[in-house]
């Protein structure tokens, strides 16, 4: 088998993971960067606007749209900071707390049915692959995975992106 091929599947499984992800929060009412929104709400209560953009890696323009959408659709509340009139506090409501935990029982249930069928040594193997791959492309020592990484990942992307605008 060659190597493209290997890659192309890849692809098309991420792009089919990302494409039933998105049938599923659609079917709550929410757009794909709403969920990342809702759970950091749930993590950091009365976080701000900037505070979020910053975490998620997004402009606060975005942030704006999506907690302006959120508010309307009752999924959060903004309360004024009693020291700083100007600031606005982010909370996640009791709806957004319901429509957050829906979608992420839905996520685990489409990871389930994508890996239904493997064993533990299987997905083991499988993460140790995925991890090598990782490695190799990057130099790193380790495949670290977590919110961090993936924040540095998509600072350089965007950073890459605005550099070829530019260019």
């Amino acid at each position: 088998m060659e190597l493209y091929q290997i890659t192309g599947r890849m692809h098309k499984l991420e792009l089919v993971r990302m494409l039933a992800q998105r049938k599923e929060i659609r079917k709550d009412g929410l757009y794909v960067g709403q969920m990342p929104v809702l759970n950091y709400l749930a993590q950091h209560p009365g976080c701000t606007q900037v505070e979020m953009a910053d975490f998620l890696q997004v402009s606060p323009a975005s942030i704006a749209l999506s907690t302006k959408r959120l508010q309307k659709a009752g999924y959060l509340t903004k309360e004024v900071d009693a020291k700083n009139l100007r600031c606005k506090r982010l909370y996640i409501s009791a709806q957004g707390e319901q429509v957050r935990a829906r979608c992420r029982q839905k996520m685990e249930c489409l990871d389930r049915r994508a890996f239904a069928g493997f064993s533990q040594d299987e997905l083991c193997a499988l993460a140790q692959m995925l991890d090598r791959i990782t490695i190799n492309l990057t130099g790193e020592a380790e495949n670290i995975v977590n919110g961090e990484t993936f924040g540095s990942l998509h600072r350089e992307l965007e950073h890459m992106d605005r550099a070829e605008k530019k260019g």
